[in-house]
C-alpha cells in the first residue's frame, strides 16, 4: 500500500521548493510550541524550594538567638539591680561603721552623723563635677568639626 505523505510542520505553513520549511521558520515554531525540558523546571523548582527553606531556617535562627539575647539582657539587668542594692547596703554599712568609729573617738553621735553626711555630699559633688567634665565627649566634637569643614588642630609633640 502506498501511503500519502504530507510535509511535516504545521498546517498552513508554506513549503519552499523542496517541500521543506526554512530553518528560521522551524526554529521559531520549535521555540513557540515546545515546552522547556521537565528537568529544567524541576531543578528550578528545587532551587527555589531550597532557597526558601534556607531563608526560613536562617530567620528561625535569628529569632531564636534574639529571644536568647533578650533573656540574657533581662537577667543581666536583674543581676545589676541586685548588685546595686548590695553596693548601697555595703556603703551604708561602711558609713555606719565610720560614724561609730568617730563616736568612739569622743565626738557626739549627731556630729558623727553630720560628718558622714558631709563626706558623702563631698564625694557626690566630686563625682557630679567629673561627670559634667566628661559630658563634653557626648557632643561628638570631631564629627561636628568634620561636618563644619574646620581643620583639626594638631597637638605639638615634644
Amino acid at each position: 500500500m502506498d501511503s500519502y505523505r504530507q510535509p511535516q510542520g504545521t498546517p498552513g505553513a508554506t513549503p519552499n521548493e523542496d517541500g521543506a520549511q526554512t530553518a528560521s521558520q522551524e526554529a521559531s515554531l520549535r521555540a513557540a510550541t515546545s515546552p522547556p525540558p521537565a528537568g529544567v523546571l524541576e531543578e528550578l523548582s528545587n532551587a527555589l524550594t531550597s532557597a526558601r527553606a534556607t531563608a526560613s531556617n536562617f530567620l528561625e535562627l535569628v529569632s531564636l538567638e534574639a529571644q536568647r539575647a533578650g533573656m540574657s539582657l533581662v537577667w543581666m539587668v536583674a543581676w545589676a539591680v541586685v548588685a546595686g542594692i548590695c553596693l548601697v547596703a555595703t556603703w551604708l554599712g561602711l558609713m555606719a561603721a565610720l560614724a561609730m568609729w568617730v563616736t568612739s573617738l569622743g565626738l557626739s553621735s549627731i556630729a558623727a552623723v553630720l560628718l558622714v553626711a558631709l563626706l558623702n555630699a563631698a564625694i557626690a559633688g566630686a563625682l557630679i563635677f567629673a561627670s559634667i567634665a566628661m559630658s563634653r565627649g557626648l557632643l561628638f566634637p570631631a564629627t561636628r568639626r568634620q561636618l563644619s569643614g574646620h581643620r583639626a588642630v594638631k597637638a605639638s609633640t615634644p
